[in-house]
């Protein structure tokens, strides 16, 4: 009780800074409110909000079972395992938006790109902490299941999958704002609705209460994000007795 009133007021304190600096240029958190509450009775807002959502949702979970898949299978050998590593460790570090004239070429403007670039950008952080919480395993494990004639199948299914699954769900939380992150960018890049589109068409129109409403209403579904997948991976560490 006594951190989240700490909270409350670390961000009346923000709010109060904001308001000191407001003016012309940089518009007062109550401009910012009112916008809010004209998108919102409009239906604007909301409409942007269900695009960004939807887009969210499917980037996500196709990067993610991706990347886990992948990395089951690049576990399963080390030869693989050494051979694929140069190329991962090349295409790591190319920027998703890097991609993004090419995306448009292929895809246009729309919806794809930036699922694209949600995608990717989750794609080798998924994939290598996956691997990570798969060889942390101990192979002590393993050797049981053996002598006990468990079969690769049933050693996947018995061990690789539970022994993995508390890092895998907390490289998905990590994904889950990295991917909400490049959201926003690809919005503002190739989609034509969005909040990340909203962003961009309130700077056209020079409305910067709309840009900062924009961004506050980042905040706020980003910070929702991240509290839901924090109970899904304090529920899934409870429930496989791992210390929460």
């Amino acid at each position: 009780m006594k951190i989240k009133l700490l909270s409350i007021l670390v961000i009346i304190i923000f709010g109060g800074i904001w308001q000191a600096f407001s003016g012309d240029i940089i518009p007062s958190p109550w401009q910012v409110a009112i916008f809010l509450k004209d998108s919102i009775m409009d239906g604007s807002l909301l409409k942007n909000i269900e695009s960004s959502l939807i887009r969210y949702i499917i980037g996500f979970v196709i990067g993610s079972v991706i990347a886990i898949v992948c990395a089951f299978i690049i576990s399963s050998s080390k030869t693989l395992s050494k051979a694929l590593d140069p190329l991962i460790q090349i295409l790591r570090p190319i920027s998703p938006i890097a991609w993004f004239p090419i995306i448009v070429i292929v895809f246009g403007i729309g919806d794809l790109p930036t699922i694209f670039i949600i995608a990717y950008a989750i794609f080798f952080p998924m994939l290598l902490l996956t691997l990570s919480s798969i060889y942390s395993i101990d192979k002590v494990f393993y050797d049981a299941s053996k002598n006990f004639g468990a079969s690769a199948f049933q050693r996947f299914i018995n061990v690789t999958l539970p022994g993995s699954f508390v890092g895998i769900s907390s490289a998905l939380k990590m994904s889950a704002s990295l991917a909400w992150i490049n959201l926003v960018v690809g919005e503002m890049v190739g989609a034509q609705s969005g909040l990340g589109y909203m962003i961009i068409d309130q700077r056209n129109l020079l409305q910067t209460d709309g840009i900062i409403a924009a961004m506050v209403v980042i905040g706020i579904i980003g910070y929702c994000l991240h509290l839901i997948f924090e109970r899904i991976e304090k529920a899934i560490k409870r429930r496989l007795g791992s210390k929460v």
